[in-house]
């Protein structure tokens, strides 16, 4: 199936970024939200987009001008009557998400194909809502969605293969890299993100690190930046959420630290207030460690948490320096349960990883080089030290059993186990 038009619910930054993307690639495109005023803010982020491509020579002006007529903004589903595609990027809440669907499904012709650029949240119970589940289609993009070139395509329960090859075709006709992921809560790249972004505010808490150093040597590891800085970048309200229901889905492994949520519930939610654990006096991250200025609110807050015996009340001293595998292993563990419940293969989970987090290396490429034996001792060494969230997976212990030292061995992919 080829799309030739399109349309995407929300107009905020995401939706904006995706129309964009949409009409570089030929596509017309009607940007959907439920009033003039947040329509015509859509519309401008993506002038402000094509403007910003113009400026560093990436297009010409005729071609910006061109791109740029293809997109249309409106408030009624009405005129949805000749879509082939439509994108949903709205609330990340499901019953909101359901009601779109629903509307959708309603005022769109029966051939089009619905997708929904959730983070995380059910694609299958998102199609129940419609009488066309094998349209229906999750497709991830990465903020920014202009810039970003992952893409995470999953299909749900009832998807058909037909809209699976077209959704993975037009990603690539969108100069995006498709990678298809079986359905599960937080898809890839959120479910392995979590449990970083976790243990680096657990060794936060823990009073002997300080945040440039835990950023410091995420940097130094690969990360474009540290889990710190992202956690501001991203807020500290949408982490909590997703953690939250992360949590409730896989249990202790997605175990946070008292200090992201009080955190969050004293209104320092990162670079949209100006303070996180970072300030961001003007409301952007700062790109060198060495710029930012860590939150003063943060001591006050630590005190509280000590005084709720939350936190400890003397920092935990290793007398070692901070070892970046505390951080990076409970990563590399979720990865491996990945693998075995059959979410994604190997190298497309190095592919997600990479392009998704920034990281310059494979995450099981970097494992491999560290050991699988290595890998599960640490972790077993850290279950020990610090708690169950740190149980390597049981299908990592049988790779290690086997000598397994490359993931090219493995032959098939395992059955899913859950």
């Amino acid at each position: 199936m080829n799309f030739g038009k399109a349309a995407v619910i929300g107009a905020g930054q995401m939706g904006s970024g995706i129309a964009q993307v949409l009409s570089q690639a030929g596509l017309s495109v009607l940007i959907v939200d439920i009033n003039d005023e947040l329509v015509e803010k859509g519309l401008a982020n993506v002038k402000r987009m094509y403007d910003s491509r113009v400026r560093k020579e990436t297009i010409t002006q005729n071609e910006a001008d061109r791109c740029f007529a293809l997109v249309k903004g409106s408030t009624r589903y009405s005129e949805l009557k000749d879509v082939d595609l439509v994108i949903e990027a709205a609330l990340e809440k499901i019953e909101v998400k359901v009601d779109i669907f629903r509307k959708l499904d309603a005022a769109c012709p029966s051939e089009a194909v619905l997708a929904s650029n959730t983070s995380s949240l059910s694609i299958s119970e998102i199609a129940r809502a419609t009488k066309r589940p094998a349209k229906i289609i999750g497709m991830h993009f990465f903020n920014p969605a202009q810039v970003m070139k992952l893409v995470e395509v999953i299909p749900a329960v009832k998807t058909s293969d037909e809209t699976v090859k077209s959704v993975l075709e037009l990603c690539q006709k969108l100069g995006k890299t498709p990678v298809r992921i079986t359905e599960c809560p937080g898809f890839l790249v959120n479910r392995l993100l979590f449990p970083y972004i976790n243990e680096a505010l657990h060794v936060l808490q823990e009073g002997h690190f300080t945040a440039f150093e835990i950023d410091q040597a995420a940097v130094a590891f690969g990360f474009p930046m540290g889990p710190l800085a992202l956690l501001d970048m991203t807020g500290l309200d949408v982490c909590t959420s997703v953690n939250e229901f992360l949590h409730d889905e896989y249990g202790v492994r997605f175990e946070s630290a008292a200090l992201m949520s009080h955190l969050a519930s004293k209104g320092f939610l990162g670079q949209k207030t100006k303070a996180g654990i970072y300030l961001h006096p003007e409301g952007q991250p700062t790109s060198k460690g060495e710029e930012k200025k860590l939150n003063p609110s943060l001591d006050k807050i630590f005190a509280e948490l000590k005084a709720r015996g939350l936190a400890p009340k003397e920092p935990v001293h290793s007398g070692q320096p901070f070892d970046v595998l505390r951080i990076v292993l409970p990563m590399f563990n979720e990865a491996i349960f990945a693998l075995q419940e059959g979410i994604a293969s190997a190298a497309d989970i190095d592919t997600a990883m990479a392009l998704g987090t920034g990281l310059k290396r494979g995450l099981l490429t970097v494992a491999e080089e560290k050991g699988l034996a290595h890998c599960h001792e640490k972790l077993e060494l850290y279950r020990i030290a610090k708690g169950e969230r740190f149980r390597p997976c049981w299908y990592l212990s049988k790779l290690v059993k086997a000598g397994i030292h490359d993931f090219r061995e493995l032959t098939s992919v395992p059955v899913a186990v859950k």
